[in-house]
C-alpha cells in the first residue's frame, strides 16, 4: 500500500510538473522563448555530454529546485543519512522521466503523432531509436535501473530492489492510463486560451499622488 501511495505521488506531482512547465514555454520547448541563457561550453559540457542539450538558466534552477524540494523530508524530523539521500535522489530521478514524457503527451503542439526529431530541436543532436525515440531516454532509464541495483547490492536489500521495480511498473501504468486525459486536457487548453483576458489588463505602473 505505501508503494503505492508513493507511485500515486511521484506520478501526481510529475503530472502537475509537466502542465506547468507546459504553461511557461508552450510550443517553444527546452525554453526557446524565455529570457534565459544557454551554455554547452566550460562546467556545462558535463550536462551537454550527458544529455545531448546545452544547458539554460531555466533548466539549471528548475532542477535545482526539485531536487531542492524532494530534500525537504530532511527539514521534517527525517534524519539524513547514506540510505535516504539515495532513496531521494532515485525518485527524483523518476520523477523527472515521467515528467519528461507527460510534457510531450500533454503539449497540445506535441503529443505522440509530433515527437519527432525534426520537431524536436534539443533531442536533434543524439540517436534516436527507430526514430521513434531519442536513446538518452534508454540511458535514462538503464542509469536508474543501475542505481536501484547497485543500491541493493551495497545495503543488501532485496526488497529495496523488489519495490522501486514496483514503483517504477506502477508509474508506467499511470503514465499509461493518464493517456485517456490527454484529449480533455488539450481541449481546456485550448478553450482557455480563447478567454484569456490579459489583453484586458492595463500593465502599465500607475503612479498615484497621495
Amino acid at each position: 500500500m505505501e508503494i503505492a501511495l508513493t507511485a500515486v505521488f511521484i506520478f501526481l506531482l510529475s503530472l502537475i510538473f509537466a502542465l506547468w512547465e507546459i504553461e511557461i514555454e508552450g510550443k517553444n520547448g527546452w525554453a526557446g522563448k524565455l529570457p534565459t541563457w544557454y551554455k554547452k561550453s566550460g562546467v556545462s559540457s558535463a550536462f551537454y555530454n550527458l544529455t545531448k542539450k546545452p544547458l539554460s538558466g531555466y533548466h539549471l534552477m528548475m532542477l535545482l529546485f526539485t531536487l531542492a524540494s524532494f530534500h525537504v523530508i530532511f527539514f521534517l524530523n527525517t534524519p539524513w543519512n547514506l540510505f535516504n539521500e539515495i532513496n531521494i535522489l532515485i525518485v527524483w530521478l523518476i520523477f523527472l522521466i515521467i515528467e519528461d514524457f507527460l510534457w510531450f503527451q500533454f503539449n497540445p503542439y506535441y503529443g505522440s503523432k509530433k515527437f519527432k526529431r525534426k520537431n524536436v530541436w534539443w533531442y536533434g543532436n543524439e540517436k534516436w531509436i527507430f526514430e521513434i525515440f531519442p536513446i538518452s531516454y534508454l540511458r535514462g532509464i538503464y542509469f536508474l535501473i543501475c542505481a536501484i541495483v547497485i543500491s541493493a547490492m551495497v545495503f543488501n536489500s532485496n526488497s529495496f530492489l523488489k519495490n522501486y521495480l514496483e514503483l517504477i511498473g506502477i508509474e508506467i501504468v499511470f503514465s499509461l492510463i493518464s493517456q485517456i486525459l490527454v484529449r480533455p486536457y488539450k481541449f481546456w487548453y485550448k478553450k482557455m486560451q480563447t478567454l484569456d483576458e490579459s489583453k484586458t489588463f492595463n500593465r502599465k505602473i500607475i503612479f498615484e499622488k497621495i
